[in-house]
């Protein structure tokens, strides 16, 4: 029914895409240190860079981390409207470096 369309087109939009990749991730990983968004497009969430920082990478090659992060965003729907993800997924060692670097 129209009533029904309407509604699900409303609820799509009413949250961001990168809220809603953000979201799908903080579920991944509940545990996670840091989990944050960045959209670089101007809001049509083409260009999306996500940071995660949970103790789950540990052991884990950057590869298998990406293609983790990718797969559950597929599951979810989300991987298709994305154009670009730049995914930084680090352990909490990794991320404590990078900010005593910069």
């Amino acid at each position: 029914s129209i009533p029904t369309i309407v509604n699900q087109i409303i609820m799509s939009d009413s949250s961001s895409l990168a809220d809603r990749v953000k979201e799908a991730v903080q579920t991944q990983y509940p545990n996670a240190l840091e989990c944050s968004i960045v959209d670089n497009s101007d809001g049509c969430g083409a260009k999306l860079e996500l940071t995660v920082v949970s103790n789950t990478f540990e052991g884990m090659g950057l590869l298998k981390r990406h293609r983790e992060i990718q797969n559950h965003l597929k599951e979810k729907g989300l991987f298709e409207e994305i154009h670009a993800l730049q995914i930084k997924a680090w352990t909490g060692e990794q991320w404590e470096k990078k900010k005593g670097s910069s």
